[in-house]
Parts: structure tokens; sequence; C-alpha cells
């Protein structure tokens, strides 16, 4: 059911506060929107209903059959970070609306961004991964050689490490391809059994919008999300083009996770363009001009499009719970933008009325 007409006023008032920057390089719920047990709400700001994502194409680039990496036959697992992760608890069945709205991420002349409106998209999955899961987990560089035990988990590595067939996440893993941002990871994975780096292979990360995601942590956490089938896209499928996307039905006792990002399929398209050219360090053993990636072989990093696409946009998170709704943010200042605001709610009603 659709609610985006009535609350178009409260969404314009968020966009006249946002800020610019990239979102976290690693699975960060913040804090829980909505606790059924104490019937809290969320805060205000990026920890609780007002977060931001790095990219308008995060969640589409997880979607099978997308037309761009993934297809009927290669189905690439796409970079979590382009993400963003929240989580709420219910301890009944219950009729839930969840309503994300994207807002402008602001003109930043440094990076040669412009003004660019989040087209969201959002998957809900029972359960949660861990914090701080990364699509590159295992990777060994830099830690001491206790966190290396910690991440060496029984959960991560089996029976005992750099042993094969006996069990643990890292080793049954499909192998990054080689222009993969967590390509670097793959000598942990290999030396845990895993297969061998993939030149051509389709993998970017280990993100799904339509299906199950396991992810683990360098403190040798691992667990798996399972999706609802509940994802819901703006502009994709019958859900009109308009910045905004909601869901209601109901939903049993439980955690869930919100996974919300971008449906831009433009943005997509090139963004999996430059992340193709290659990034970061060889795997141990390999080089990666062995798999003719200019970036890394020519000693460059990636185009200024690349800091574009991934630019923070803004959004906000509308939800209900049998009728009882969250909060939405006033600025004190908006006031000063009333004559404004009356127009486009003016606007709203007619929307609404059509």
């Amino acid at each position: 059911m659709k609610k985006k007409a009535a609350l178009l006023g409260s969404f314009v008032a968020v966009a006249l506060i946002a800020t610019s920057g990239v979102a976290s390089a690693h699975v960060g719920y913040g804090v829980s929107l909505y606790d059924q047990a104490t019937n809290t709400w969320g805060p205000l700001g990026t920890t609780g209903v007002n977060p931001v994502v790095s990219s308008n194409a995060g969640w589409i680039s997880g979607m099978s059959n997308n037309g761009v990496n993934r297809t009927a036959t290669i189905d690439t697992l796409a970079d979590s970070h382009n993400n963003r992760f929240r989580f709420f608890t219910l301890t009944s069945p219950s009729t839930v609306t969840i309503t994300v709205v994207g807002t402008p991420n602001p003109y930043d002349p440094t990076l040669g961004i412009t003004p660019s409106t989040l087209n969201p998209g959002f998957s809900l999955f029972s359960g949660q991964v861990p914090a701080s899961s990364h699509d590159g987990v295992g990777d060994t560089n830099g830690l001491t050689a206790a966190q290396i035990a910690t991440m060496q988990s029984s959960a991560m590595v089996g029976t005992a490490p750099n042993v094969a067939n006996d069990g643990g996440y890292l080793q049954y893993q499909p192998a990054f391809a080689t222009w993969s941002p967590f390509f670097d990871a793959m000598d942990e994975i290999i030396a845990e059994g895993g297969p061998v780096p993939d030149p051509t292979g389709p993998k970017w990360g280990v993100y799904r919008a339509d299906g199950n995601v396991t992810m683990g942590n360098n403190n040798g956490l691992v667990s798996t999300m399972y999706f609802t089938g509940i994802a819901v896209g703006d502009g994709y499928g019958s859900d009109p083009l308009d910045n905004s996307v909601s869901w209601t039905g109901t939903l049993g006792p439980g955690t869930y996770s919100l996974v919300i990002g971008g449906t831009s399929l433009n943005d997509l398209q090139n963004l999996f363009a430059l992340v193709q050219q290659g990034a970061g360090n060889p795997a141990q053993g390999y080089t990666a001009c062995d798999y003719n990636n200019p970036v890394s072989c020519n000693g460059t990093s990636y185009p200024p499009e690349y800091a574009q696409l991934r630019a923070r946009r803004n959004m906000f998170i509308r939800m209900s719970v049998n009728g009882e709704l969250s909060p939405v943010p006033v600025p004190a200042a908006v006031y000063l933008f009333g004559a404004g605001l009356v127009g486009l709610a003016g606007l709203a009603r007619r929307k609404n009325n059509a």
C-alpha cells in the first residue's frame, strides 16, 4: 500500500539537512529501528531512520537477471557496501508498513558531484549477519597473530586452518573475480581449499537482494540472513519511478534485516564498468597484470567517476507497526521554508486525490 503523497512534506525537510560522504566499509546495522518488546522506535539521524547509502545501484546490483552483471546463466553476487543495513524486532504477528524515500546528496565541488536523488529499493531478511561482516572476510593482511587466531574460528576455517575438506565458511566460497575490490582476500580463501581466482568471473561481492546471504567477520563469526521473499524497488517491476517505495504486510515474531540500496540501472552499468577495471592488490602468488587489470597494472586509482557514483545518497525510513507510526523529524528551521512546503503539500494532496 502506497502512502507516498501524505508523507512528502516531512521528507523534503530531511533533504534540507543532507550532507555528503561515503557509507561504511563493513556491514553496520546502526540502532534498532523498532523493538516491539519495549515499544521503542529508533532515533533520528544516520544511525537510525535517516541513514545514507553509497551508490544509487546497490540494491539492483544484487537482483537476479538485472541485465547488467547478473543473468540467468551468470549469477553474480554484489558488493554489500553499496547498501545500508538496518534491523527491527517483533514479538508477535504484526501488520507492518515500511516506506523509504530517497533524498538528494548535496553538490560537492571537490568531487565534481552534482545532486542526485536516491531511487530506493529494499529487501527484508529474517535474522542478521554478524556486525562488521565484510565481503572479503578472511583477509589476514594487517592483522596481528591474536586477531588471526580469533578470525580462524571453526565456523570460519573448519577443524584447523589450511586443512582441506574439514568444513568452515571460507572453504566453500565462490572465487571473487580478479577485478573485484575483494580480490585481495582470496589468498586466505585459497589457503582454506577454496577455488582459485577467476580472471573473468562474475563474483563482485556476496550480497543478494533476492536470496539468502551468508557473511562473516574478522572475529570468526559467521551467520546467514534468510530472504523472506519481500523485495521492492523504485521503478523496478510495477513500482513507479518517484524516489519512494513502500511495502505493507504481516510479519511474525523475530528479528528482521532491512537492506536498502539504489535501483538506478544506469548507475549500475557505469559503476560495474568501473569496478571491472580492477582494484587493489592481487592475491598471494598472483599479479594483477596476469589478469589484465588496467588500474592495478598501471599503478593508478579509480577514475573520479567511481567516487561520484559512490557518493553518499540520503534517505528516510518510515515505519508503522499495527498502525503505530515511527517519529518524523521536523528541523527547527523548517518554518523558513513554510511557503515551499505548503505548495508541496498542495501538490501531494492533488496527487493523492488523483
